[in-house]
């Protein structure tokens, strides 16, 4: 019988029997916490592309709070 090993390199943490992620609870959450972090700045970097967009595209005549 095989034994489940979480896939992450760095992890090696030995999964349950039947377990049906890849990788562990810990390298999972990890992953999920950095997409949510890049996802924030990401859409920080959106935010203030779009306020200098709208201040040049109406020559300065609106100029949104950042």
């Amino acid at each position: 019988m095989e034994q489940n090993v979480c896939k992450n390199k760095k992890c090696g943490k030995h999964l349950p029997v039947g377990y049906q992620h890849k990788y562990c609870e810990n390298c999972r959450n990890r992953q999920v916490k950095k997409v949510k972090t890049v996802g924030k700045a990401v859409l920080n970097l959106a935010v203030a592309f779009g306020g200098v967009a709208v201040t040049v595209a109406t020559k300065g005549k609106i100029k949104p709070k950042i």
